[in-house]
């Protein structure tokens, strides 16, 4: 198996202002020993640390009263602040009043309230006003340029209104590491629950020093509420690491941390498996079986029977140097990963911070949303040669490895001053980074919105996740024209803008169904009746007979046939075909089906970077295009070869449904 990655909180800081207190004599010498007593109202969690001053912290794990004493060198004024909040659950705790007399001895009384709701605006993590995929204010996350405001998962609502940060869901990061001792992730890391495949230990922390694309994948999801760094989308979500991208790969390996394995690692209580990574080649078109049945296993038996969610990176090849760059047609396909043609993935495009699709991030039928996984994020002071304006405008901020001397943060650092560790407080000690990016990041960015989905309620099935998802997402970049390339007798719709299928949902092969919403998705969670789309069925496969029919060459004809489809489903959730093509070149081809309702998507563009060689062999291709329609009666498949020099045979075919 050769696989390659995906890629290229809470401070109300109000204060009591105190009065100087006085020396050990009693008097007012700004020198002595300073008592804080109070009480603490709210609180649910741990982890809540008081300060004053920066002189002295207290740890208070219980609402109650508390008293602390602490030693001073001035005469103040002082105040006491919230230093570190309540992670589990995620609250938001704040100095509401307090009064203070000088003195040794004297106590001084103040009074903590906390709250279960909270704000990106009002967290005291320095770098959540950065973090624009969670609130979009124009910000440049540290680049040279900034977005466009609004473009952003809409997820402050679910975290002022309802309190929702994840609780209660554990998420597998599948990838080549992460850091469970890393300063904003150790609090939401499960104890002993990952695994490293090289030494067989339950840390699997990234050995090399030149950055851990899982840690910075973690920090998307769960960095804590703990004011330093960031926070994840879902900051209250649990965290598993397991190391299988820095291993040999093999497939036990690669079942084992997809839910097949109960020890070493411990992947059956798993209820969202993150795969920021796609296969390495544009070469594969066959379905590996044990994979398959796998997620299916995954489905049908984790998380209680609900069905765990698997999210998979669409890939980070639209701009690929293996075939004619051509405007708004990706050279390589989400569908060109065969893991991607299953239906029991949730596959995840990217978008940049202006709310179009990033630059990188491949096209396909087969993708269900996408969520922001930005460009860049580089200074031009830093580096300026020969980058295209996109290198400029914002990625990711999340967390990178510790330190200064290692990871894609450091003083050597070559993209941006923030990775350099030189902007002032917020990344001195180079633990994080700001050019994290690709569908490897939209990727979690979903995850942390489907913890959101099953905190706020539990019963959901897999289906229902996928289907909340769709139901919700936010139609972008609407005015998008499809793309027309001139073929030798006219004009073919090798793109199409977005379609409105006949059961009314919007898709587009950029965006699936559109940018994931968070506010949206968990409201209508909080009310959905779980199990409401009965049992999963498919049809099996119609297939055709031997064909031997000619697809002419560089022609918008093409050639097409036709199957009929039986009744046995009544509502689409995914279609699946296979391909038959004999072509001596396989990326001029291009294949689209039209279902009974005259639904068209397009599920292979013409003049992409496949490289099989020289025909398709039973390709797999995917769409998710017609979601919600019924699929009974005739589809038709349309190939089309879309470059001028030689024809080629379409010798079968066969489709299968999915849905219920």
């Amino acid at each position: 198996m050769k696989i390659r990655l995906g890629a290229v909180v809470l401070v109300l800081i109000t204060s009591a202002h105190l009065a100087g207190c006085g020396g050990g004599n009693g008097g007012n010498s700004g020198t002595g020993t300073y008592t804080v007593g109070g009480t603490v109202s709210g609180l649910s969690g741990s982890g809540l640390v008081l300060q004053l001053n920066e002189a002295g912290n207290l740890d208070v794990n219980a609402s109650g009263g508390f008293t602390f004493s602490t030693p001073v060198t001035s005469a103040g004024p002082y105040a006491v602040t919230v230093l570190t909040q309540p992670t589990n659950p995620i609250q938001a705790c704040a100095v509401v009043n307090g009064s203070g007399t000088a003195g040794a001895g004297h106590v001084t009384s103040v009074s903590v309230t906390c709250s279960s709701t909270f704000s990106i605006s009002t967290l005291n993590d320095p770098l959540a006003l950065q973090q624009w995929h969670l609130r979009n204010t124009g910000q440049n996350a540290y680049a040279d340029s900034g977005g466009v405001a609004g473009m952003d998962i809409n997820v402050d609502p679910v975290y002022a209104n309802f309190a929702i940060s994840g609780a209660g869901v554990t998420v597998a990061v599948i990838d080549t590491g992460m850091e469970i001792a890393h300063e904003d992730l150790a609090t939401n890391v499960v104890p002993g629950g990952s695994w490293n495949f090289l030494n067989g230990s339950a840390d699997p922390t990234n050995a090399a020093t030149g950055g851990d694309h899982g840690t910075s994948i973690a920090g998307l999801i769960a960095m804590a509420g703990n004011s330093v760094g960031g926070i994840g989308v879902a900051p209250g979500a649990r965290l598993k690491g397991f190391n299988f991208l820095s291993s040999d790969q093999s497939e036990q390996k690669f079942l084992d941390s997809l839910g097949a394995s109960s020890a070493n690692p411990n992947s059956s209580d798993v209820f969202i498996f993150n795969q920021s990574f796609s296969i390495s080649t544009t070469n594969d078109i066959l379905i590996n079986p044990l994979n398959e049945a796998q997620y299916l296993s995954g489905v049908t038996s984790l998380r209680g029977g609900k069905g765990a969610l698997y999210v998979k990176a669409a890939g980070n090849g639209f701009n690929s140097p293996s075939c004619p760059a051509i405007t708004g047609l990706s050279c390589e396909n989400a569908n060109f990963d065969p893991d991607n043609t299953i239906p029991y993935q949730i596959v995840v495009g990217a978008t940049n911070a202006d709310g179009i699709k990033a630059s990188y991030s491949s096209a396909g039928s087969a993708i269900w949303l996408s969520a922001p996984g930005g460009e860049f994020g580089f200074n031009a002071a830093v580096f300026s040669s020969g980058i295209t304006p996109q290198a400029y405008e914002p990625a990711m901020v999340t967390t990178d490895q510790s330190g200064c001397t290692n990871g894609i943060s450091r003083t050597a650092a070559d993209t941006s001053t923030f990775n350099k560790g030189t902007v002032p407080n917020t990344n001195t000690s180079c633990n994080y980074t700001n050019i994290m990016n690709g569908t490897s990041a939209s990727t979690p960015v979903t995850v942390g919105v489907i913890a959101l989905l099953l905190e706020a309620n539990p019963a959901l099935t897999w289906r229902d996740v996928k289907h909340i998802l769709a139901a919700t997402a936010r139609q972008i970049d609407a005015a998008r024209a499809p793309v027309n390339i001139a073929l030798s007798d006219g004009s073919y719709v090798a793109e199409p803008g977005w379609t409105r299928n006949a059961a009314g949902f919007k898709f587009h092969n950029w965006y699936g169904f559109g940018m994931v919403d968070a506010s949206a998705a968990v409201n209508m969670a909080r009310t959905y009746t779980a199990g409401q789309l009965g049992a999963f069925v498919n049809t099996g496969f119609t297939s055709s007979a031997a064909l031997n029919l000619a697809i002419l060459d560089n022609s918008t004809a093409g050639v097409t046939h036709q199957l009929n489809v039986p009744g046995s489903v009544q509502k689409v959730e995914a279609v699946q075909i296979t391909v038959n093509v004999t072509h001596p070149s396989s990326g001029d081809i291009g294949i689209e089906l039209t279902s009974p309702s005259n639904t068209r998507s397009v599920l292979k563009n013409i003049r992409d970077g496949f490289a099989s060689s020289p025909n398709l062999d039973g390709m797999v291709l995917l769409s998710n295009a017609y979601y919600g329609e019924n699929p009974t009666g005739i589809w038709t498949i349309k190939v089309v070869d879309g470059a001028a020099g030689n024809g080629g045979t379409l010798t079968g075919w066969r489709i299968r449904v999915y849905g219920h």
